[in-house]
């Protein structure tokens, strides 16, 4: 990659975490130019593969796609395995995201063949925890441990910072979910030390929220309500929309678990308006949250959206 090409690339990653990502996609544009200028497919695929990163952050789901489609092609076109499994293993997450699991395992499972296939050890431990996540997704909770503890050990054995705190915080998740509350704060509180460490300001964000969920679960309402706060405000100042929703529906579950039905119909009602703007499938991580969100406060189905 040409030094200027390289730069933009360092400073696009860097200005998304402290300028938003408004700020960020237009960085990214010179380096479009000289992709294409240079006819550098790598390069290309590259960008496009960033961009469509930064559209999914937006909640652009269609438009994050349609970049990550031509990212794919110009791998492919490179011959670039180890890109086109990056590529696809983002498609895959794109999928979850708009509830369409079929594609969406379809498409990790094919990223973690094809990284495993090159030796992208890193890249290994990425398709794992996605799969973990999938699996959890849909309740199969002892299949997204298996496939989180091994992507666990991938990135601890690379010293793989980034990686280990998102498995740490999905593993938190998992166990969440299984009323493991102890060991959910454990991981979770291990990820979110990582990811300061790291200044990942956006995923500090994400592991604020569910490090709240789980404090209102076990009815520790003052310090649900703290994480959730600083949270919010994270996740709004880097413009990850989709990470407020779900957000905002674990507030709205805390509201709702703290006895305030007001507070807890509003949060929903805000979620509700994002979901409906990023166009979450029912499946995705969000619809999911919105599901058990409008259960717990006696929501119809048919009134959302």
């Amino acid at each position: 990659m040409p030094p200027i090409a390289e730069e933009l690339n360092d400073l696009a990653g860097a200005w998304h975490q402290e300028v938003g990502i408004e700020v960020t996609v237009a960085v990214f544009q010179p380096k479009r130019a000289i992709a294409h200028e240079l006819k550098d497919r790598r390069m290309q695929s590259d960008v496009h593969n960033n961009l469509g990163t930064l559209e999914s952050f937006q909640g652009q789901p269609e438009r994050a796609l349609a970049y990550y489609e031509a990212a794919l092609a110009l791998a492919r076109e490179a011959g670039d395995r180890r890109r086109e499994g990056a590529v696809l293993g983002n498609l895959g997450t794109e999928y979850a995201d708009k509830g369409n699991m079929d594609k969406a395992r379809l498409h990790q499972e094919a990223a973690l063949a094809v990284v495993r296939e090159v030796g992208d050890r890193r890249l290994e431990g990425n398709m794992l925890c996605n799969l973990g996540l999938l699996h959890q997704m849909q309740g199969r909770f002892a299949d997204a441990l298996d496939q989180l503890e091994a992507g666990l050990a991938v990135a601890r054995d690379m010293g793989n910072a980034h990686l280990e705190c998102v498995v740490l915080c999905n593993l938190g998740m998992v166990c969440d979910g299984l009323a493991r509350f102890d060991e959910a704060r454990d991981h979770f509180e291990a990820a979110l030390a990582i990811a300061r460490e790291l200044g990942h300001r956006r995923r500090e964000g994400q592991f604020l929220g569910y490090l709240g969920l789980l404090h209102a679960h076990q009815a520790k309402f003052d310090e649900a309500r703290h994480c959730l706060d600083a949270s919010e405000a994270m996740l709004h100042a880097v413009s990850d929309r989709m990470s407020l929703a779900i957000l905002l529906c674990s507030r709205a579950e805390t509201e709702h678990l703290a006895g305030v039905p007001d507070a807890a119909r509003a949060a929903l009602e805000a979620a509700d308006v994002i979901a409906a703007e990023v166009g979450a499938g029912p499946d995705s991580e969000l619809g999911v949250a919105l599901a058990r969100v409008r259960s717990l406060l006696g929501h119809p189905p048919e009134t959302a959206r």
